[in-house]
Formats: structure tokens, sequence, C-alpha cells
């Protein structure tokens, strides 16, 4: 039977594909204020006189983004991912909204805060829409199937996550052997949480070349390296008690 290999990311993992990161030196949330482009009544703002100025400030945001990241590509580190599969039963549990890791190769990948690169629609924000990639913006006055506006499919601040989601990366975390955290800060919650639910005889590397901002109950590894270095070392790693035994 394969060993359960969960590989959990954040931003930092597309940061060597050209992503630039949200928390932490150099990020997005410096100079952007997320409550006015990310948060949940940014979107949801009611009847209030500037609610279609709001909502275009968050489309502004996104739209550019959505683009980034079709004219970008995986990196190593989403190709390792992938490659562990030959070998092990292997779930991506991701923070981001690229699909770097699916074109990587990843079978089992799950956006605990949605896919940047799908539309929603207002009524109903998780039933994922499909998108034209050739046409990625959305636009004001874009209306869904159920007729409300269109938005993107990720989850805003003070936004519940899809629950069936959420539960689906529990169960994995529970039953995996290991657990891999790659270029996240574990400052977001309740994603940042989720280490507490691996099992104690289960293993736990962290990729980062940051000190966790918190203390981790877990016993882990550190590995104070980019995300493709940290990944590489992590396969051959395996790859070599896999032949030992």
């Amino acid at each position: 039977m394969k060993k359960k290999i969960v590989i959990f990311t954040g931003a930092g993992i597309s940061r060597e594909s050209g992503l630039p990161t949200f928390r932490g030196d150099g990020g997005i949330w410096e100079s952007i204020d997320p409550e006015k482009v990310a948060d949940y009544k940014a979107w949801y703002c009611g009847r209030r006189s500037d609610c279609k100025e709001r909502r275009q400030a968050v489309l502004d945001f996104i739209n550019p983004i959505r683009r980034q990241i079709l004219s970008l590509n995986p990196n190593e580190a989403h190709y390792v991912t992938a490659r562990l599969e030959k070998d092990f039963e292997v779930t991506v549990i991701t923070q981001n909204g690229d699909d770097f890791h699916q074109r990587a190769g990843s079978s089992k990948v799950i956006h605990l805060h949605g896919e940047a690169l799908k539309n929603a629609s207002t009524l109903h924000p998780y039933v994922p829409i499909d998108i034209d990639p050739k046409n990625p913006d959305i636009r004001i006055g874009d209306k869904a199937p159920d007729g409300s506006q269109i938005r993107p499919y990720v989850i805003f601040f003070n936004e519940d996550l899809q629950y069936d989601i959420w539960k689906s990366a529990v169960q994995a975390i529970r039953e995996a052997d290991m657990m891999v955290i790659v270029g996240c800060s574990l400052k977001v919650s309740p994603a940042a949480e989720m280490v507490e639910e691996l099992r104690e005889e289960a293993s736990l590397v962290v990729i980062d070349p940051a000190e966790p901002p918190f203390p981790i109950k877990h016993t882990y590894v550190h590995l104070k390296l980019t995300a493709s270095k940290g990944m590489k070392i992590v396969e051959e790693t395996l790859l070599q008690k896999t032949i030992s035994q």
C-alpha cells in the first residue's frame, strides 16, 4: 500500500513562477488594502451608493492576476510534487488560486480558497463556472446563468470556506503518513490550524527560508530553502527510503 503524503502549499511555491506573495516582505498587502479589493463586504455591498465602484475595485484587482497566471508556468516545485504520485498517494492542499499544480500533473488538488481561473455567481458563490482563457476578465454587467453578477470563484476575506472542500482537506491530513508545508506563512486562519489535525506518528516537513511565525506543536524538520530546492530534497529522501525498504 502506498504511503499517503499531503503537500500543503502557499504563495511561496508559486513565487518562483513569477507570482507575487501576499504577506511578508514585498507582499501585495503591503501596498494594497485587502479590505478594499478582497473582502466579503467589498463585493456584497448591498444598497450602498458606491457598490458598483466597490465591485469594480475587486475586479480591477483580480483580473490582472488572472492574466498573469495564464501567462506564467509551473516551476520545479510543482513538477516534483506531481512526480511523487509515481510512488505515493499524494493529496495537494493549496491556499493558492493558480492552476500550476494541475498543469504540472498533480491529479488530486484541493483549493481551500477557491480558484482564480474560475467564475461563480454572486447568488451561488460556491458553484464554479468555467472561464474562457482567451477572455478571462470579469466585467460589471456580466451575468451568470442564474441572472446574478458574475464574481471570481475565490474565497473573500471574512467569507466562509466551502464546507465539503474543508472537510476533504482535514480528512486527507488526518490520514496522512507525512505532511510537507511549502511556502506557506501559516498566518491565515483557519488553514493555519490544519497542522494540528496531523497524527502524532506522522512526519512533518516545513520548507521555507523563514522561521515559522509561531511555534508548531508537532515535531518537524525545517528546510530553510526555496520551494524547488526543498521539494527536490524531499523527493530524493523519499525515494531513497523507498528503495531501501
